[in-house]
Protein backbone atom coordinates (compact mmCIF):
# COMPACT_ATOMS: atom_id res chain seq x y z
CA UNK A 1 0.00 0.00 0.00
CA UNK A 2 1.16 3.46 -0.90
CA UNK A 3 2.33 6.12 1.60
CA UNK A 4 -0.75 8.38 0.89
CA UNK A 5 -3.33 5.94 1.47
CA UNK A 6 -1.67 4.49 4.89
CA UNK A 7 -1.50 7.71 6.35
CA UNK A 8 -3.65 10.43 7.67
CA UNK A 9 -3.25 14.35 7.30
CA UNK A 10 -1.48 15.38 10.56
CA UNK A 11 0.80 12.07 10.44
CA UNK A 12 1.46 12.46 6.40
CA UNK A 13 2.71 16.34 7.37
CA UNK A 14 4.62 15.29 10.28
CA UNK A 15 6.62 12.68 8.21
CA UNK A 16 7.37 16.06 5.53
CA UNK A 17 8.66 18.10 8.10
CA UNK A 18 10.84 15.36 9.54
CA UNK A 19 11.98 14.12 6.31
CA UNK A 20 13.21 17.52 5.09
CA UNK A 21 14.81 17.89 8.71
CA UNK A 22 16.76 15.20 7.92
CA UNK A 23 18.24 15.92 4.40
CA UNK A 24 18.87 19.47 5.56
CA UNK A 25 20.89 17.81 8.52
CA UNK A 26 22.39 15.58 6.04
CA UNK A 27 23.47 18.25 4.11
CA UNK A 28 24.71 20.13 6.86
CA UNK A 29 26.85 17.37 8.11
CA UNK A 30 28.12 16.81 4.67
CA UNK A 31 28.85 20.78 4.02
CA UNK A 32 31.20 20.66 7.36
CA UNK A 33 33.00 17.37 6.08
CA UNK A 34 33.97 19.57 2.63
CA UNK A 35 34.78 22.29 4.42
CA UNK A 36 37.22 20.79 6.15
CA UNK A 37 38.51 18.53 3.49
CA UNK A 38 38.83 21.95 1.38
CA UNK A 39 40.31 23.64 4.70
CA UNK A 40 42.66 20.91 4.72
CA UNK A 41 43.87 20.64 1.36
CA UNK A 42 44.27 24.51 0.84
CA UNK A 43 46.52 24.99 4.05
CA UNK A 44 47.95 21.97 2.17
CA UNK A 45 48.53 23.57 -1.08
CA UNK A 46 50.21 26.38 0.76
CA UNK A 47 52.32 24.53 2.29
CA UNK A 48 53.44 23.23 -0.79
CA UNK A 49 53.79 26.09 -2.85
CA UNK A 50 55.77 28.28 -0.31
CA UNK A 51 57.91 24.73 0.63
CA UNK A 52 61.49 26.13 1.69
CA UNK A 53 62.63 22.82 1.63
CA UNK A 54 61.75 21.38 -1.51
CA UNK A 55 63.20 24.94 -2.80
CA UNK A 56 66.32 24.50 -0.94
CA UNK A 57 66.58 20.68 -2.66
CA UNK A 58 66.31 21.68 -5.96
CA UNK A 59 68.67 24.96 -5.68
CA UNK A 60 71.14 22.12 -4.96
CA UNK A 61 70.25 19.94 -7.52
CA UNK A 62 70.82 22.73 -9.76
CA UNK A 63 74.53 23.84 -7.74
CA UNK A 64 74.80 20.38 -8.24
CA UNK A 65 74.62 20.70 -12.01
CA UNK A 66 76.46 23.92 -12.82
CA UNK A 67 79.43 22.67 -11.12
CA UNK A 68 79.36 19.22 -12.96
CA UNK A 69 78.89 21.09 -16.34
CA UNK A 70 81.98 23.51 -15.26
CA UNK A 71 83.75 19.96 -14.21
CA UNK A 72 82.71 19.19 -17.34
CA UNK A 73 83.70 21.77 -19.73
CA UNK A 74 87.48 21.55 -17.59
CA UNK A 75 88.19 17.91 -18.53
CA UNK A 76 87.45 18.17 -22.24
CA UNK A 77 89.30 21.21 -22.81
CA UNK A 78 92.38 19.95 -20.59
CA UNK A 79 92.01 22.06 -17.25
CA UNK A 80 91.32 19.00 -15.03
CA UNK A 81 93.20 15.74 -15.48
CA UNK A 82 91.06 12.11 -14.94
CA UNK A 83 93.66 10.10 -14.63
CA UNK A 84 95.01 9.98 -10.89
CA UNK A 85 98.81 8.06 -10.14
CA UNK A 86 97.38 5.76 -7.65
CA UNK A 87 95.26 4.26 -10.82
CA UNK A 88 98.84 4.34 -12.94
CA UNK A 89 100.72 3.20 -10.22
CA UNK A 90 98.30 0.52 -9.68
CA UNK A 91 97.83 -0.71 -13.56
CA UNK A 92 101.81 -0.71 -13.97
CA UNK A 93 101.64 -3.15 -11.01
CA UNK A 94 99.55 -5.91 -12.29
CA UNK A 95 99.89 -4.94 -16.21
CA UNK A 96 103.78 -4.11 -17.17
CA UNK A 97 102.46 -0.29 -17.59
CA UNK A 98 99.56 -1.62 -20.09
CA UNK A 99 102.06 -3.04 -22.47
CA UNK A 100 101.41 -4.94 -25.59
CA UNK A 101 99.35 -7.39 -25.39
CA UNK A 102 100.99 -10.76 -23.88
CA UNK A 103 101.04 -14.03 -26.07
CA UNK A 104 101.59 -16.00 -23.28
CA UNK A 105 99.35 -17.11 -20.27
CA UNK A 106 100.21 -16.41 -16.59
CA UNK A 107 96.96 -18.14 -14.84
CA UNK A 108 95.81 -18.21 -11.29
CA UNK A 109 93.01 -19.63 -10.01
CA UNK A 110 90.36 -17.80 -7.58
CA UNK A 111 87.98 -19.12 -5.17
CA UNK A 112 84.97 -16.95 -5.39
CA UNK A 113 83.81 -16.60 -1.93
CA UNK A 114 80.15 -18.12 -0.19
CA UNK A 115 79.96 -20.26 -3.62
CA UNK A 116 81.63 -23.60 -4.72
CA UNK A 117 82.87 -21.82 -8.10
CA UNK A 118 86.26 -20.50 -8.95
CA UNK A 119 87.74 -18.26 -11.93
CA UNK A 120 91.14 -18.66 -13.78
CA UNK A 121 92.49 -15.54 -14.66
CA UNK A 122 95.25 -14.70 -16.40
CA UNK A 123 98.04 -12.45 -14.93
CA UNK A 124 98.80 -10.80 -18.31
CA UNK A 125 95.03 -10.44 -19.38
CA UNK A 126 93.14 -9.46 -16.27
CA UNK A 127 90.25 -8.35 -18.59
CA UNK A 128 88.99 -11.73 -19.76
CA UNK A 129 88.75 -14.94 -17.91
CA UNK A 130 87.34 -17.08 -20.68
CA UNK A 131 86.49 -20.76 -18.19
CA UNK A 132 84.23 -22.06 -20.63
CA UNK A 133 86.68 -21.92 -23.64
CA UNK A 134 84.06 -19.39 -25.81
CA UNK A 135 86.30 -16.93 -26.99
CA UNK A 136 89.04 -16.47 -29.97
CA UNK A 137 92.45 -14.97 -29.13
CA UNK A 138 91.24 -11.94 -31.48
CA UNK A 139 88.15 -10.92 -28.93
CA UNK A 140 90.44 -11.83 -26.44
CA UNK A 141 92.79 -9.51 -27.84
CA UNK A 142 90.49 -6.84 -28.22
CA UNK A 143 89.46 -6.68 -24.88
CA UNK A 144 92.54 -5.93 -23.39
CA UNK A 145 93.04 -3.23 -26.24
CA UNK A 146 89.88 -1.88 -25.25
CA UNK A 147 90.82 -1.48 -21.51
CA UNK A 148 94.03 -0.08 -22.27
CA UNK A 149 92.13 2.80 -24.10
CA UNK A 150 89.82 3.08 -20.92
CA UNK A 151 93.03 3.59 -18.54
CA UNK A 152 94.41 6.21 -21.11
CA UNK A 153 91.47 8.14 -21.15
CA UNK A 154 89.14 7.50 -18.11
CA UNK A 155 89.89 7.50 -14.17
CA UNK A 156 90.25 3.89 -13.35
CA UNK A 157 87.22 2.12 -15.74
CA UNK A 158 87.78 -1.33 -16.39
CA UNK A 159 85.59 -4.08 -18.71
CA UNK A 160 85.88 -7.32 -17.58
CA UNK A 161 84.42 -10.48 -19.36
CA UNK A 162 83.91 -13.52 -18.01
CA UNK A 163 82.49 -16.94 -19.45
CA UNK A 164 82.15 -20.03 -17.04
CA UNK A 165 80.97 -23.43 -18.12
CA UNK A 166 77.71 -23.76 -15.81
CA UNK A 167 76.60 -21.46 -12.21
CA UNK A 168 77.88 -23.02 -8.97
CA UNK A 169 75.38 -24.40 -7.31
CA UNK A 170 72.72 -22.16 -5.47
CA UNK A 171 73.90 -19.20 -7.83
CA UNK A 172 71.71 -17.39 -10.14
CA UNK A 173 73.24 -15.44 -12.84
CA UNK A 174 72.93 -12.41 -10.87
CA UNK A 175 74.15 -12.96 -7.63
CA UNK A 176 77.17 -14.76 -8.89
CA UNK A 177 77.96 -11.48 -11.33
CA UNK A 178 77.73 -9.75 -8.44
CA UNK A 179 80.31 -11.68 -6.12
CA UNK A 180 82.65 -11.55 -8.73
CA UNK A 181 82.52 -8.20 -9.58
CA UNK A 182 82.91 -6.81 -5.99
CA UNK A 183 85.94 -9.94 -5.35
CA UNK A 184 87.67 -8.94 -8.20
CA UNK A 185 87.49 -4.89 -7.61
CA UNK A 186 86.50 -4.40 -11.16
CA UNK A 187 87.29 -0.48 -11.82
CA UNK A 188 88.55 2.11 -9.41
CA UNK A 189 87.74 1.97 -5.88
CA UNK A 190 86.28 5.56 -5.54
CA UNK A 191 84.90 6.27 -8.75
CA UNK A 192 83.46 2.40 -8.66
CA UNK A 193 82.85 2.86 -12.68
CA UNK A 194 83.80 -1.19 -13.97
CA UNK A 195 81.81 -3.57 -15.97
CA UNK A 196 81.52 -7.06 -15.98
CA UNK A 197 80.28 -9.33 -18.54
CA UNK A 198 79.19 -13.04 -17.47
CA UNK A 199 78.30 -15.24 -19.53
CA UNK A 200 77.10 -18.92 -18.45
CA UNK A 201 77.15 -21.29 -21.42
CA UNK A 202 75.01 -24.09 -19.79
CA UNK A 203 72.60 -22.31 -18.50
CA UNK A 204 72.40 -20.12 -21.78
CA UNK A 205 72.32 -16.45 -19.71
CA UNK A 206 74.52 -13.65 -19.75
CA UNK A 207 74.26 -10.35 -17.44
CA UNK A 208 75.83 -7.06 -17.27
CA UNK A 209 77.07 -6.23 -13.91
CA UNK A 210 77.45 -2.27 -13.74
CA UNK A 211 79.37 -0.47 -11.31
CA UNK A 212 77.28 2.30 -9.31
CA UNK A 213 79.54 5.41 -10.81
CA UNK A 214 78.11 4.32 -14.20
CA UNK A 215 74.76 3.06 -13.35
CA UNK A 216 73.74 7.16 -14.95
CA UNK A 217 75.08 6.08 -18.15
CA UNK A 218 74.40 2.25 -18.49
CA UNK A 219 70.93 2.25 -15.94
CA UNK A 220 68.63 -1.37 -16.34
CA UNK A 221 67.09 -0.58 -19.10
CA UNK A 222 69.93 1.02 -21.34
CA UNK A 223 71.96 -2.73 -20.48
CA UNK A 224 68.95 -4.67 -20.89
CA UNK A 225 68.79 -3.24 -24.48
CA UNK A 226 72.27 -4.15 -24.93
CA UNK A 227 72.68 -7.13 -24.19
CA UNK A 228 69.73 -8.71 -25.27
CA UNK A 229 69.55 -6.97 -28.41
CA UNK A 230 68.07 -9.15 -31.56
CA UNK A 231 71.53 -9.62 -32.97
CA UNK A 232 73.06 -10.29 -30.16
CA UNK A 233 70.44 -13.00 -29.28
CA UNK A 234 70.52 -14.47 -32.40
CA UNK A 235 74.21 -14.68 -32.57
CA UNK A 236 74.53 -16.62 -29.12
CA UNK A 237 71.82 -19.41 -30.20
CA UNK A 238 73.86 -19.96 -33.33
CA UNK A 239 77.16 -20.41 -31.36
CA UNK A 240 78.80 -17.39 -32.91
CA UNK A 241 80.02 -16.31 -28.99
CA UNK A 242 82.15 -13.74 -30.12
CA UNK A 243 79.89 -11.80 -33.26
CA UNK A 244 77.44 -11.59 -29.85
CA UNK A 245 80.16 -10.51 -27.29
CA UNK A 246 81.35 -8.34 -29.98
CA UNK A 247 78.19 -6.60 -30.65
CA UNK A 248 78.16 -5.68 -26.80
CA UNK A 249 82.04 -5.17 -26.55
CA UNK A 250 81.31 -2.17 -28.95
CA UNK A 251 78.14 -0.50 -27.31
CA UNK A 252 79.28 -0.48 -23.85
CA UNK A 253 82.71 0.76 -24.67
CA UNK A 254 81.57 3.37 -26.46
CA UNK A 255 79.67 4.42 -23.57
CA UNK A 256 82.70 4.49 -21.37
CA UNK A 257 85.48 5.75 -23.59
CA UNK A 258 85.51 9.08 -23.03
CA UNK A 259 87.44 11.16 -20.40
CA UNK A 260 83.82 12.33 -19.31
CA UNK A 261 82.22 9.21 -18.44
CA UNK A 262 82.26 9.43 -15.23
CA UNK A 263 80.69 13.08 -14.81
CA UNK A 264 78.29 12.52 -17.46
CA UNK A 265 76.76 9.67 -15.58
CA UNK A 266 76.87 11.70 -12.24
CA UNK A 267 75.12 14.79 -14.38
CA UNK A 268 72.55 11.94 -15.44
CA UNK A 269 71.76 10.85 -11.66
CA UNK A 270 71.52 14.64 -10.55
CA UNK A 271 68.95 15.25 -13.13
CA UNK A 272 66.97 12.24 -12.47
CA UNK A 273 66.67 12.85 -9.02
CA UNK A 274 65.73 16.53 -9.96
CA UNK A 275 63.28 15.49 -12.61
CA UNK A 276 61.48 13.33 -9.76
CA UNK A 277 61.21 16.03 -6.90
CA UNK A 278 59.99 18.46 -9.16
CA UNK A 279 57.40 15.27 -10.34
CA UNK A 280 55.99 14.92 -6.91
CA UNK A 281 56.15 18.10 -6.18
CA UNK A 282 54.00 19.37 -8.70
CA UNK A 283 51.80 16.11 -8.71
CA UNK A 284 51.01 17.11 -4.93
CA UNK A 285 50.04 20.60 -6.13
CA UNK A 286 47.77 19.47 -8.83
CA UNK A 287 46.25 17.00 -6.81
CA UNK A 288 45.62 19.57 -3.84
CA UNK A 289 44.61 21.95 -6.24
CA UNK A 290 42.18 19.44 -7.86
CA UNK A 291 40.35 18.38 -3.85
CA UNK A 292 40.71 22.22 -3.11
CA UNK A 293 38.64 23.32 -5.89
CA UNK A 294 35.98 20.66 -6.09
CA UNK A 295 35.31 20.95 -2.37
CA UNK A 296 34.63 24.86 -2.94
CA UNK A 297 32.45 23.84 -5.66
CA UNK A 298 30.37 21.18 -4.15
CA UNK A 299 30.35 23.12 -0.49
CA UNK A 300 28.94 26.38 -2.90
CA UNK A 301 26.29 23.98 -4.26
CA UNK A 302 25.54 22.27 -0.82
CA UNK A 303 24.34 25.65 0.28
CA UNK A 304 22.70 26.85 -2.41
CA UNK A 305 20.58 23.63 -2.39
CA UNK A 306 20.17 24.21 1.80
CA UNK A 307 18.79 27.62 0.81
CA UNK A 308 16.75 26.56 -1.47
CA UNK A 309 15.32 23.74 0.35
CA UNK A 310 14.63 26.41 3.46
CA UNK A 311 12.80 28.59 0.84
CA UNK A 312 10.54 25.49 0.05
CA UNK A 313 10.13 24.12 3.43
CA UNK A 314 8.82 28.67 4.04
CA UNK A 315 6.46 28.12 1.13
CA UNK A 316 5.11 24.94 2.49
CA UNK A 317 4.73 26.18 5.97
CA UNK A 318 2.51 28.96 4.19
CA UNK A 319 0.78 26.63 2.14
CA UNK A 320 -0.64 24.31 5.22
CA UNK A 321 -0.51 26.50 7.97
CA UNK A 322 -4.42 27.40 8.00
CA UNK A 323 -5.55 24.04 7.26
CA UNK A 324 -7.29 22.03 9.97
CA UNK A 325 -9.35 19.62 8.31
CA UNK A 326 -7.32 16.16 8.33
CA UNK A 327 -8.57 15.50 4.35
CA UNK A 328 -8.08 18.69 3.35
CA UNK A 329 -4.33 18.87 5.00
CA UNK A 330 -3.53 15.42 3.39
CA UNK A 331 -4.91 16.45 -0.29
CA UNK A 332 -2.76 19.78 0.02
CA UNK A 333 0.87 18.03 1.06
CA UNK A 334 0.66 15.94 -1.71
CA UNK A 335 0.48 18.80 -3.68
CA UNK A 336 3.56 20.48 -2.53
CA UNK A 337 6.86 19.93 -3.39
CA UNK A 338 8.47 18.94 -0.04
CA UNK A 339 6.30 16.01 -0.25
CA UNK A 340 7.55 14.89 -3.89
CA UNK A 341 10.81 15.28 -1.88
CA UNK A 342 10.05 12.43 0.30
CA UNK A 343 8.66 10.31 -2.31
CA UNK A 344 11.65 10.84 -4.50
CA UNK A 345 13.66 9.21 -1.40
CA UNK A 346 16.40 11.94 -1.70
CA UNK A 347 19.17 11.50 1.11
CA UNK A 348 21.22 14.66 0.18
CA UNK A 349 20.50 17.67 -1.44
CA UNK A 350 23.81 18.05 -3.40
CA UNK A 351 23.04 20.93 -5.29
CA UNK A 352 19.40 23.10 -6.56
CA UNK A 353 18.98 20.98 -9.30
CA UNK A 354 19.53 17.66 -7.41
CA UNK A 355 16.71 18.68 -5.69
CA UNK A 356 14.64 20.14 -8.73
CA UNK A 357 15.22 16.40 -10.42
CA UNK A 358 13.65 14.59 -6.63
CA UNK A 359 10.47 17.16 -7.41
CA UNK A 360 10.35 16.19 -10.55
CA UNK A 361 10.85 11.81 -9.72
CA UNK A 362 8.16 12.28 -6.81
CA UNK A 363 5.72 14.11 -8.97
CA UNK A 364 5.96 10.96 -11.44
CA UNK A 365 5.98 8.88 -8.29
CA UNK A 366 2.71 9.77 -7.48
CA UNK A 367 1.43 7.99 -9.52
CA UNK A 368 -0.06 4.83 -7.58
CA UNK A 369 1.67 2.02 -10.58
CA UNK A 370 5.00 3.66 -10.77
CA UNK A 371 8.18 1.78 -10.47
CA UNK A 372 11.18 3.29 -9.64
CA UNK A 373 14.12 2.01 -12.07
CA UNK A 374 18.14 2.54 -12.42
CA UNK A 375 19.70 5.69 -12.90
CA UNK A 376 16.54 7.54 -11.10
CA UNK A 377 14.19 6.07 -14.37
CA UNK A 378 10.48 6.00 -13.18
CA UNK A 379 8.31 3.30 -15.20
CA UNK A 380 4.73 3.79 -15.38
CA UNK A 381 2.68 1.46 -16.93
CA UNK A 382 4.69 1.07 -20.62
CA UNK A 383 6.05 4.50 -20.58
CA UNK A 384 10.03 5.16 -19.33
CA UNK A 385 10.99 8.25 -17.56
CA UNK A 386 14.13 9.90 -17.00
CA UNK A 387 15.60 11.27 -13.82
CA UNK A 388 14.30 14.71 -15.23
CA UNK A 389 10.93 13.98 -16.35
CA UNK A 390 11.70 13.20 -20.16
CA UNK A 391 10.04 10.46 -21.70
CA UNK A 392 12.46 7.82 -22.91
CA UNK A 393 10.25 5.51 -24.55
CA UNK A 394 6.80 4.65 -24.72
CA UNK A 395 6.90 1.05 -25.29
CA UNK A 396 9.52 -0.32 -22.83
CA UNK A 397 8.39 -3.60 -22.61
CA UNK A 398 9.81 -4.03 -26.26
CA UNK A 399 12.65 -1.15 -26.03
CA UNK A 400 16.52 -1.83 -25.62
CA UNK A 401 15.99 0.13 -21.67
CA UNK A 402 14.42 -3.34 -20.90
CA UNK A 403 17.32 -5.65 -19.64
CA UNK A 404 15.01 -8.87 -20.58
CA UNK A 405 15.48 -7.58 -24.49
CA UNK A 406 19.18 -7.73 -23.78
CA UNK A 407 20.91 -10.59 -25.53
CA UNK A 408 24.18 -12.36 -24.05
CA UNK A 409 26.65 -10.87 -25.94
CA UNK A 410 25.30 -7.39 -26.23
CA UNK A 411 24.69 -7.63 -22.39
CA UNK A 412 27.91 -5.61 -21.88
CA UNK A 413 27.20 -2.46 -23.73
CA UNK A 414 24.11 -1.55 -21.94
CA UNK A 415 21.71 -1.86 -24.93
CA UNK A 416 21.25 -5.07 -26.59
CA UNK A 417 19.47 -6.52 -29.96
CA UNK A 418 16.33 -4.61 -31.54
CA UNK A 419 14.48 -8.07 -31.42
CA UNK A 420 10.79 -6.16 -32.66
CA UNK A 421 12.04 -4.44 -35.56
CA UNK A 422 14.76 -4.10 -37.83
CA UNK A 423 16.98 -1.22 -39.10
CA UNK A 424 16.43 -0.19 -42.18
CA UNK A 425 19.54 -0.97 -44.14
CA UNK A 426 19.65 -2.24 -47.68
CA UNK A 427 22.06 -4.49 -49.99
CA UNK A 428 23.15 -3.91 -53.27
CA UNK A 429 23.10 -7.74 -54.20
CA UNK A 430 27.06 -8.19 -52.90
CA UNK A 431 27.84 -11.74 -50.82
CA UNK A 432 29.15 -14.89 -51.21
CA UNK A 433 27.41 -18.64 -51.52
CA UNK A 434 30.04 -21.95 -50.96
CA UNK A 435 29.47 -25.59 -49.75
CA UNK A 436 31.45 -28.71 -49.43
Amino acid sequence: MRREQRTSGKQLHQEVVENYRKVRKRNGLFSIVLVIVMLVSGFSLFNLFSNSDYNDKKAAYDQQLTTLDQEREDILSGKKVTVSQSFKTTMNDNLANLKEYPKTANNYDVAIKDTDGHLTINKNNIFVSDNAQMLSQKTKQKIYQLNKQLAASTNGAQFEVVTVPQLPRGEDIESYANKIFNQLGIGDKNENNGVLYLVALDEREFRLEVGYGLEGLIPDGKADDIINDDDVVDAFKDEDYDTGVNQVLDEVFAIMNTKTALVDSQIKNVKSQRTKLMFFHLTGMVVLGLLFFVSLLLVVNLLRARVFLKENYKKYQSETASITGETELQRKVKHTELYQILLSGLIVGMSVGGIKRAIIQGKLLRNPSAQKKMFGRILIGDTLYSGNGDVLTTAYLASNYNSNNWSDNDSGSGGGSSWGSFGGGSSGGGGASGGW
